[in-house]
């Protein structure tokens, strides 16, 4: 007879290796995609898997795996979470019995069963109570926003964030707040109300530079850059979407690669660049095919289907929209299929196959009717359950109208009178509110006067002043310069009065460099003769500072800016790069200028000290490069904080 240790020795062999054989079935059946390699760190973490020998060990590595669920196919997802879920029953612990739901309702989405998707994270929702549940609870919440708007359900998504973002800011949640706007922007953007999806998206970037580099979020960069795209801002979105693309790469996020991927690519689609265009668009259905997300993959087929159409290389595009065809019929994605046979269409158009052109017309067709038949029938049964809830609500509103009219004569003498006295109470304070107005329009305008006049005549002083340097003072100490050395030729100097010769002759040499130096500072002379830009580039080009990298950029034609604003725009970058060199002990300085829509935009970046936000106001240079940019009627962003550096964006209308 076994002891009871022997027994529950026996049993931990029967359970580990109850475990081995289903992670071998597991194995066998997914099979192709479990040992395709997507990044290093799956890699590692099947290594810590498959040699951990105790479960604990083994369910942390199957969550972190799950984590990367984005970078690897659906069915590597279905394996990890299975086998996550298998140990935590075994434990009979109740959060990690949830969060692998939380893995699951991700791989529904990944395979486009939206619906069971969503039921399962209301399901969890509803029972995640506990404090320490709440991060989890977050999670699922998120997923949920991202289900809803591949559903089309734009509106529950913004809810859902919204709600989100008010219980991460109870919490101080910074991470959660930021997915939750990103969340909002998202919604904005497929409802095309870029405007507001871009001013979220802006906001949740603010919050993220208070936060470390590794919660940089890819989405949000690839976002924002969908989002200049859209509004016509290509350098703009270039330069989030480079950065899109830098933080996919730096975290080997594919499922955002790729998006990065196709949105780079869409900007790029103009003529003269659609090599470039299709070497973008084929990086991103590389890594769709790797990680076998359908629902994108056939989104991003369409986008490439009309690319080649548009481009005029309708057999590509026939092979690669028949293949997206294929996957959104193998994977039940039936409300893709007419924007797949739309694209279709267009290659055989292209290609003038007139005969598969109607062919998949008449498809099209029978596709939207199908569709329109079925949304008239959900339609139907919303409208009918509308009725009877309205139905219900009638009775009693009817109930309510009696008893109200009762009372309606009473309340209407009393609120007429209420109304005559607010009105003239009102008239009154609205004729005082648009007199105070034209008085303070008035002091704006003559402050605005009067802050003009100021500049113009500091302006003109420092040209005054650089003239004099540079016309007579400069000139005259070269002159005396060159007379010492004159002096020097014929003579012959003892050893002490030699030194004393060299000291004189080099404290003019210096001196001669640093009066030139300081009128090219206070009247630049590039300015005069190469513009806006060269200016900036020169003066950049004199900091000789130990340690402190400077890079600097120039797009657009800065040339147009009238030389008074040019003037007041780089004092503003003067006084900008000066200050990064007083106060931050930066090793990096990136300076970028951008000029394109009518709109010049500078954004000054250092990694040094940072400061207090609650302080911004309080430095004197800060207040005249702040009186400068309200000249201009520009607006200026900065972004700062102790240890983290300091950006600070500026843009000019003009």
């Amino acid at each position: 007879m076994l002891s009871a240790s022997g027994s529950k020795k026996i049993k931990k062999i029967v359970i580990r290796n109850y475990f081995n054989c289903c992670l071998l079935f597991l194995m066998l059946q997914s099979f192709p995609t479990v040992l395709f390699s997507q990044t290093k760190e799956i890699d590692s973490l099947r290594k810590m898997l498959y040699s951990s020998e105790k479960n604990d060990k083994k369910l942390v590595a199957l969550f972190l795996l799950c984590d990367d669920g984005n970078s690897m196919p659906a069915d590597s997802l279905y394996l990890y979470y299975t086998l996550a879920n298998s140990i935590a029953m075994q434990q009979a612990d109740k959060k990690n019995i949830i969060q692998t739901n939380l893995y699951r309702a991700t791989y529904l989405a990944k395979t486009g069963k939206l619906d069971s998707a969503k039921n399962i994270i209301d399901s969890s929702v509803a029972v995640l109570n506990a404090a320490d549940e709440v991060p989890l609870k977050y999670l699922f919440l998120i997923l949920k926003s991202n289900v809803l708007i591949r559903s089309d359900k734009q509106k529950e998504a913004m809810k859902n964030s919204l709600q989100l973002l008010h219980d991460a800011e109870q919490t101080k949640d910074y991470l959660t707040q930021i997915r939750a706007k990103i969340g909002i922007g998202w919604a904005y953007m497929e409802l095309n109300q870029n405007r507001d999806a871009l001013n979220w998206f802006l906001d949740a970037v603010k919050m993220e530079n208070t936060l470390d580099e590794k919660h940089k979020q890819p989405f949000l960069y690839s976002n924002i850059a969908a989002v200049y795209d859209n509004l016509y801002k290509p350098d703009s979105a270039e330069f989030f979407a480079k950065k899109a693309i830098h933080l996919a790469l730096e975290r080997n996020d594919l499922f955002y690669l790729a998006n990065a991927y196709f949105i780079y690519g869409g900007i790029f689609n103009t003529p003269g660049n659609t090599a470039k265009a299709e070497s973008f668009f084929q990086k991103g259905l590389q890594i769709r095919r790797q990680i076998g997300d359908p629902f994108y993959m056939v989104s991003d087929i369409f986008q490439t289907g009309l690319f080649y159409a548009n481009n005029n290389e309708p057999d590509k595009g026939i092979a690669l929209v028949r293949e997206g065809i294929a996957i959104a019929e193998r994977k039940n994605l039936y409300e893709k299929l007419p924007l797949l046979y739309t694209a279709l269409s267009k290659n055989y158009k292209a290609a003038e196959d007139n005969l598969n052109y109607g062919k998949v017309l008449d498809t099209l067709l029978i596709l939207q009717d199908s569709l329109y038949k079925k949304n008239s029938a959900e339609s139907l049964a919303e409208m009918q359950t509308k009725y009877e809830v309205q139905k219900k609500e009638n009775t009693i509103i009817h109930q309510q109208y009696d008893l109200t009219r009762k009372n309606f004569f009473i309340y209407s003498i009393a609120g007429l009178l209420a109304a005559t006295l607010l009105f003239g109470f009102f008239f009154l304070q609205n004729r005082k509110k648009n007199q105070k107005l034209k008085l303070q329009a008035i002091e704006i305008e003559q402050k605005k006067k009067t802050t003009q006049a100021v500049m113009q005549a500091e302006e003109d002083e420092r040209k005054r002043i650089a003239a004099d340097l540079h016309d007579s003072v400069a000139q005259k100490m070269v002159v005396a310069k060159l007379n010492l050395e004159a002096l020097a030729n014929g003579l012959e100097f003892p050893d002490q009065q030699k030194k004393i010769y060299n000291n004189i002759h080099a404290l003019l040499k210096e001196s001669t460099t640093e009066v030139r130096n300081l009128s090219h500072s206070m009247m630049p002379h590039a300015f005069e003769h190469h513009g806006l830009t060269n200016s900036v580039k020169d003066f950049l080009d004199k900091i000789h500072k130990k340690d402190l990298k400077i890079n600097f950029s120039a797009e657009g034609d800065f040339s147009a800016i009238k030389e008074s604003k040019s003037l007041l725009i780089y004092r503003i970058m003067q006084e900008c790069i000066q200050n990064v060199l007083k106060h931050s002990a930066a090793t990096r300085l990136d300076v970028s200028m951008i000029c394109a829509n009518n709109e010049a935009d500078m954004i000054i970046e250092d990694n040094g000290c940072g400061f207090n936000a609650d302080e911004i106001n309080s430095g004197t240079g800060l207040k005249n490069i702040q009186s400068r940019i309200e000249f201009l009627n520009g607006k200026s962003d900065i972004n700062s904080s102790p240890g983290k550096g300091t950006v600070v964006a500026i843009y000019i209308p003009l």
